[in-house]
């Protein structure tokens, strides 16, 4: 058997423990912020929950989801994370306070909307709660807009956020493909924006 044993002064306990009142505090206030961040937000954690959540703005959609993959929200947004999360404002959530975190996003096909377009609901879900996403189509010339659906008509154009099939660590969850190949190809977007109206 081995005893191990130490010396301690006073010093070195009252270190010990103003170390660890700091870390207990620590861990206090993120879980604290944490839960003040989802206040307020929408239950997502189960499929009827988030179909409940879609039918709150008027949306039907298919009772499967198409997919669910994890996504991350960047540390920090770049000009497109900022447009997108000015849809996100706009109908009353923010995307700023889960910057850094992995999220579940879940793609709902929409049955109910006027355009007679496909039509996808993507459902960004973290900790059971509802903290994004959107309205969008993934063909050329397709939309992107907020649940209220509204401005959605308008085909999107280089400078809205876009959708890749697979995003990568830190990309936007929320891209149509047209969109993707725009953004990252903006001499030739442009050029094609030109010869479509020529």
């Amino acid at each position: 058997m081995f005893v191990i044993s130490f010396k301690t002064g006073k010093r070195k306990i009252v270190l010990a423990l103003a170390v660890t009142l700091v870390a207990l505090t620590a861990v206090l206030v993120a879980a604290r912020v944490s839960s003040h961040s989802m206040s307020g937000l929408p239950a997502g954690e189960t499929n009827e929950e988030r179909l409940s959540f879609l039918a709150s703005w008027g949306w039907q959609a298919e009772e499967e989801p198409l997919e669910m993959r994890e996504v991350l929200i960047p540390a920090e947004f770049d000009d497109v994370y900022l447009r997108y999360n000015e849809v996100q404002i706009a109908q009353g959530m923010d995307l700023r306070p889960f910057a850094g975190r992995t999220c579940s996003q879940w793609v709902y096909r929409v049955t109910n909307h006027p355009s007679g377009r496909e039509v996808r609901a993507s459902l960004l879900v973290l900790d059971g709660h509802i903290v994004g996403g959107d309205l969008s189509t993934a063909e050329l010339g397709g939309f992107l807009t907020g649940f209220s659906g509204e401005g959605g008509e308008q085909a999107q154009t280089a400078s809205e956020p876009a959708q890749s099939a697979e995003p990568a660590p830190g990309e936007l969850p929320a891209q149509t493909a047209s969109e993707s190949a725009q953004s990252t190809e903006p001499a030739e977007a442009a050029s094609e924006q030109e010869q479509s109206a020529a």
